[in-house]
């Protein structure tokens, strides 16, 4: 938004541009990208059970393979993903904005960066 201007007028319009553009990206993907690691782990999960099941080799029921799941995963240890997954989505949304709010030089400004 900076190459086009769109930033600067923000600011004549005496828009922050911080607190418009940056914080409801920030707030964004730190909702969107634990949301994704829960979602991703769920179907890995579900997926992992019906490969199980329908695999004439292993034959492993779905109550046993969440059962033999609930005891070799941990609470502790999903949480921890969830929590890494939100700073990583802190590392990526300000590096992300920083590096939007910092492009000059038009179009090619934007592929040199």
């Amino acid at each position: 938004m900076r190459v086009y201007q769109e930033v600067d007028a923000l600011r004549t319009m005496n828009i922050d541009p911080i607190h418009y553009l940056v914080c409801r990206r920030m707030l964004a993907i730190a909702f969107a990208l634990p949301m994704l690691v829960v979602f991703s782990i769920l179907v890995g999960w579900f997926g992992g059970a019906t490969v199980a099941d329908l695999n004439n080799h292993m034959a492993i029921p779905f109550q046993e393979f969440f059962s033999d799941l609930r005891d070799i995963v941990r609470t502790q240890g999903r949480g921890q993903r969830v929590f890494k997954s939100f700073c990583f989505a802190l590392i990526i949304g300000a590096v992300s904005c920083h590096q939007g709010l910092a492009t000059i030089g038009g179009p090619r400004g934007i592929g040199v960066r």
